[in-house]
């Protein structure tokens, strides 16, 4: 996503649908992703060793608006999984998904744990626990400010979901609103469990027309490292899936359907985590 120019970086704002496009606030830091400290340590009450050059999340502790703390170290040291949900509370997105969150977590609160941060200085403690209160909220709740979270992570919209499982390992970051309970639980489900193997991450390529940013299906592409290449069809919505282990993978692509083409770079590169790959496209000349 870094070799994208700015003026994709836009679009790519607007693909990532449903879910807010606009920083929170106008005294928000920059959405622009800057680069982590590779000295973060994982949190000493990890369950695995993670996978090598998977990214371990830094521990991080907030004061909750209704009292309390939460560490990411100590949610971990009881928990699966931490769902970690970036929002502000004028993001409609944001407000519709909510309902669904607390479903799915009160139904697995033994497991996963939650947490909802505000990036926006205009969430006050007061506006975000009247929030809560309307919204029947009973997750934890707090401002992002001192986590570093919205400026490394939010490069595309709000909503933005954060996963971090057993190991500490930042296993998925998508943006998008949830649209029903079920979808939660199948992610949590993904991530949970004697099945899920913290040595593999999901990887997602969106093909779209860059005119009116609709879905292009058909696309032949290649996830590869330096060894190996793994081709994927884009199916259904102009969406391909694939599941492997945590590596800096780059995406080639190989063959365009008739009547398109390539509206941009063909070679695109990811971070060592769950990451989507938006690859434009246009209609081609007749």
């Amino acid at each position: 996503m870094k070799h994208l120019s700015i003026f994709l970086a836009i679009l790519l704002i607007l693909a990532c649908l449903p879910g807010c496009q606009k920083a929170p606030s106008e005294e928000a830091p920059t959405a622009s992703p800057k680069a982590q400290s590779a000295e973060t340590e994982p949190p000493a009450s990890q369950l695995e060793e993670p996978v090598s050059g998977a990214e371990i999340l830094a521990d991080f502790t907030v004061q909750t608006v209704d009292g309390g703390t939460f560490t990411l170290s100590e949610a971990l040291r009881t928990h699966e999984l931490v769902v970690i949900n970036l929002f502000f509370t004028n993001c409609p997105p944001c407000r519709m998904e909510f309902p669904f969150l607390e479903e799915a977590w009160s139904q697995n609160s033994d497991r996963v744990a939650v947490i909802a941060l505000s990036p926006d200085p205009t969430d006050t403690d007061e506006v975000l626990r009247a929030f809560t209160d309307e919204l029947g909220l009973t997750f934890p709740v707090a401002h992002e400010e001192g986590t570093g979270l919205y400026e490394r992570y939010v490069t595309l919209g709000f909503p933005t979901t954060m996963l971090v499982d057993r190991t500490g390992k930042v296993a998925l970051v998508e943006c998008g609103m949830k649209s029903s309970t079920e979808e939660f639980l199948k992610l949590f489900d993904g991530y949970t469990g004697r099945d899920y193997d913290p040595a593999v991450c999901t990887y997602r390529v969106y093909c779209y027309n860059v005119a009116d940013d609709g879905d292009v299906a058909g696309v032949l592409v290649n996830f590869c490292t330096d060894t190996t290449c793994t081709p994927v069809t884009s199916a259904e919505l102009g969406c391909a899936v694939f599941t492997g282990p945590p590596d800096q993978y780059h995406v080639q692509v190989v063959k365009v359907p008739d009547g398109w083409e390539l509206a941009g770079e063909g070679d695109l590169y990811t971070q060592p985590y769950g990451e989507s790959f938006w690859i434009p496209f246009r209609e081609a000349d007749k």
